[in-house]
């Protein structure tokens, strides 16, 4: 019993603070209130103490805690002390006298017996930012001496590195004499790229991928770069790009000859990916691709694709030669064979085309094309067999920070295909489409968007009878206007069967929302219309709204869609359901 009260009472005194416990105190006669108070805020987490003991440790820790701040800000020769009170109440008290507020008086630059050449102390000069008269923080001038040997690195000196600085304090004047020392080592030029014995890729496409010359000047930028080519070319799972540690030649100039030594890991040869969908107006789908990385070891992808699905069913197969005259440069080969079933038509077709993609920058991209389609189709008009062919010119300015779920930034595409028709009917035809999209988050978080999509098209050249169905506006469905069945917005024959357009403009905007965690939701309204010819108005916008739920994956969002038509038509679902990967645009 006594053991078990005895107990009790400590707990009791540990849990309930002392009446004379009370703070630590800061004392000066020459600090100002604003440094005072500073200091304060630095060991404010000092709290109260209830024993002797604990005040002097507390003391001691808030003293060593101010001289560290102090000499943060400049001031190196504090004079500081602490008591504590015999108590209680057990006070400690900090005095601090924190003395003159040192500033930089002469600062010089040591970089060894050899003069540099004008490139490289031009550089240096370029990078110096403080002066006579500064205040000497710590923080300054270690910043300072890093942009220094940044600023060596920049211009060939890889080996730059920085030796203990020497400093002389005046203490009656609050001033010091600071000099740098930098050593630059040799400057370095570029020597042969040494690959794995074992890298399976040929070395004369690696070759076409390194961004300078043999001999050039070192610099950062030019690793970090092959480094950058190397990783996107999806082949490697590991790339490691750095200066040989040994020298391989010594100019009479001073400069050392040093080999690039790259590292990698190749991936795995296959990759097979598979993904479904499901709609209430295009009932469910399968995809699946089998992808051969580096078939002809030059960095190309060859990926067969298949697609089963209620509306369409296809084969496809993609030879991706990339690099081909240039980084960035690639030679895209297609072949499909596909056929869709749809209400609108019927549809079989085989196509051939290439392309020629050009990434001039990381926002732009463009294209070049060419495609040979054969078809036989049905449709409202009649059934025809005929050839298309067509060159293109694609466009793409991307400026999102997510492919598959942007909160941020716009992205514009642009498509022009010119084209002739031949076989049953024959017509000529030019197509122009494109779309903006872009995305405002509404919180510093991002976790509320603001996203926003405006699509248009129009096709001119051909009567709408004329035209392949292929190159002519259907709207309606998820990817279009959800809420609608699937191609049934726009202009029909006297039996109800959609005909397509020659105009079309769709217009979409979601408000999301991120919960912390995986899920997200989503409300959103569309509206598209379709016209017969190139004119489309506003007023014939047809509009649907909705609300869905998102899913965070390695592989982007999964959705699920629930939409209705605000001005149904006769025979229009009140709801309509939609499944898939990524966001909706």
């Amino acid at each position: 019993m006594v053991r078990s009260l005895t107990l009790g009472l400590i707990a009791i005194c540990a849990a309930v603070q002392p009446a004379w416990a009370e703070e630590l105190r800061v004392e000066s006669e020459t600090a100002s209130e604003s440094l005072l108070s500073d200091i304060q805020r630095e060991i404010r987490d000092s709290g109260a103490a209830d024993t002797l003991f604990e005040a002097r440790r507390q003391a001691r820790n808030a003293a060593r805690k101010s001289e560290n701040y102090l000499n943060s800000i400049g001031y190196f020769a504090p004079e500081i002390s602490y008591t504590v009170d015999a108590g209680p109440p057990y006070i400690g008290r900090v005095s601090i006298e924190p003395g003159p507020l040192f500033t930089l008086a002469e600062i010089g630059l040591d970089t060894g017996a050899d003069p540099l050449p004008d490139q490289a102390q031009t550089a240096l000069q370029s990078v110096r930012t403080l002066a006579s008269g500064d205040v000497a923080k710590p923080e300054s001038i270690y910043a300072e001496e890093a942009a220094l040997i940044a600023a060596l690195k920049a211009v060939g000196y890889a080996d730059a590195t920085a030796q203990d600085r020497v400093v002389i304090g005046d203490r009656e004047a609050g001033t010091l004499d600071m000099t740098y020392r930098i050593m630059p080592g040799p400057r370095i030029r570029l020597g042969q790229v040494i690959y794995p014995s074992d890298a399976r890729t040929r070395r004369d496409y690696l070759t076409r991928l390194i961004p300078y010359v043999t001999n050039e000047i070192y610099t950062p930028e030019k690793l970090a770069d092959l480094n950058r080519r190397l990783n996107a070319t999806r082949n490697y799972r590991f790339v490691s790009v750095q200066l040989a540690a040994e020298a391989r030649q010594q100019l009479p100039s001073g400069d050392e000859v040093r080999d690039v030594v790259v590292q990698l890991e190749e991936r795995a040869r296959y990759t097979l990916t598979s993904g479904t969908s499901y709609s209430t107006t295009e009932g469910p789908g399968l995809a699946a691709s089998l992808t051969r990385r580096n078939a002809t070891r030059r960095g190309d992808t060859l990926t067969g694709g298949m697609t089963l699905a209620e509306l369409e069913r296809s084969f496809s197969v993609d030879w991706r030669i990339p690099n081909i005259t240039g980084f960035d440069r690639s030679l895209v080969l297609s072949s499909e064979l596909g056929r869709e079933e749809t209400d609108a038509f019927d549809r079989e077709a085989v196509t051939v085309s290439g392309t020629f993609e050009v990434r001039q920058s990381d926002h732009l991209t463009y294209a070049l094309g060419a495609s040979s389609e054969f078809t036989r189709e049905e449709d409202a008009f009649e059934q025809r067999d005929q050839q298309i062919l067509s060159t293109s010119l694609g466009v793409r300015l991307d400026y999102a920070d997510d492919p598959l779920d942007a909160t941020s930034g716009w992205r514009v595409d642009a498509r022009g295909e010119p084209g002739v028709v031949i076989g049953d009917r024959e017509a000529q035809f030019f197509s122009l489409n494109g779309q903006i999209s872009a995305y405002q988050p509404l919180d510093q978080n991002k976790r509320i968007v603001a996203a926003a999509r405006v699509r248009s098209g129009f096709v001119f050249g051909a009567a709408l009878s004329d035209l392949p169905v292929s190159r002519r506006f259907f709207a309606g469905g998820g990817g279009s206007a959800r809420g609608f069945e699937y191609q049934s917005v726009g202009p029909e024959d006297a039996d109800g069967t959609p005909t397509g357009g020659r105009g079309l403009l769709e217009m979409s905007g979601e408000m999301r929302w991120r919960r912390d965690g995986p899920l997200g939701f989503v409300a959103f309204l569309d509206g598209t219309t379709v016209s017969a010819d190139q004119g489309v108005e506003f007023g014939d916008l047809r509009y649907s709204a909705g609300l869905g739920v998102r899913y965070d994956t390695l592989v982007g969002p999964i959705r699920l869609d629930l939409a209705t038509p605000i001005d149904p038509d006769q025979g229009d679902d009140p709801i309509q359901v939609y499944v898939s990967i990524g966001q909706a645009f």
